[in-house]
């Protein structure tokens, strides 16, 4: 019966004749479809999409964003078919759970998403923050961050300014002491309903001052006041933070997406890559 299935599922690639549907699609459950719609909508340059079909029916969809993620939404029964169109050799992976059995068979899971995680898979719990559930703590002097601010952004992440510059898409709130920024939070991307926090970050000398609270609460306030709701991904295996997270208002929503690095296998099962196999040859 399974067979019959996958069979019945065919992929094709993403055809501006049927973009809306997949829209309509992903907008069933736009805080899981959070970042392919987003994608779709503001980067299609760096975005390529299968789209799997089961008797005309959408039923899932592989998104390869910037020749380095594969990112996963639909039925179980789809997932092979549509990973059997990347070339990929080394992917970080965004899946459900349910496609994990799928991308085992075809793929070697090298490392977490994440450093945190204990293990080769990153649970990623997603968290979201609305008016009702919304109690901010600041306790700290945070101002805005600007693109002028972008330099200070990259030497607190110690990452290439042109890279910092692209946290100021949406809204960056800091914390500055002496002159430096020590905490911050930003939402790069956001949907007319609903945004992400995507980075929230403290230097490691300065934790435990409740910073990432402070900052995480103004982003999120202003966030709401802009009429969105708030989301975010958090790992399971970080604690520290998904407290911060539920103290300011944050709930579960019961998504969780699974993350990591894999590397392709051939159609023998042997991993894709000589280095790979070579370390498998070794083990």
């Amino acid at each position: 019966m399974r067979g019959s299935l996958v069979k019945s599922v065919t992929v094709v690639p993403l055809d501006k004749a049927f973009e809306n549907r997949l829209f309509e699609f992903m907008d069933q459950d736009r805080t899981s479809n959070f970042y392919a719609i987003y994608d779709l909508r503001h980067l299609k340059d760096r975005t390529q999409i299968w789209v799997a079909f089961a008797h005309g029916t959408i039923v899932g969809y592989l998104m390869e964003f910037a020749d380095r993620i594969l990112y996963m939404r639909g039925t179980a029964e789809s997932a092979v078919p549509l990973l059997k169109n990347s070339d990929l050799s080394e992917p970080l992976f965004n899946i459900e759970r349910h496609h994990l059995s799928a991308v085992k068979g075809l793929y070697e899971l090298k490392e977490p998403a994440d450093k945190m995680t204990r293990g080769q898979i990153t649970a990623f719990l997603t968290l979201k923050a609305t008016a009702k559930t919304f109690t901010p703590i600041i306790e700290h002097s945070v101002q805005k961050l600007e693109k002028k601010d972008a330099a200070a952004l990259a030497d607190l992440l110690s990452i290439e300014g042109q890279t910092a510059l692209d946290f100021f898409r949406g809204f960056a709130f800091g914390v500055f002491k002496d002159g430096r920024l020590v905490s911050y939070a930003a939402s790069p991307e956001m949907l007319e309903d609903l945004a992400i926090v995507r980075g929230v970050y403290t230097a490691p000398e300065e934790r435990s001052k409740g910073y990432s609270t402070s900052v995480c609460s103004a982003l999120v306030r202003r966030l709401l006041q802009e009429g969105r709701d708030v989301m975010l991904y958090v790992s399971r295996d970080n604690p520290a933070a998904i407290k911060v997270y539920r103290k300011i208002g944050f709930r579960e929503t019961g998504h969780t997406q699974l993350g990591f690095l894999a590397k392709k296998r051939d159609d023998k099962g042997r991993c894709f890559s000589k280095v790979c196999c070579r370390d498998n040859k070794t083990a």
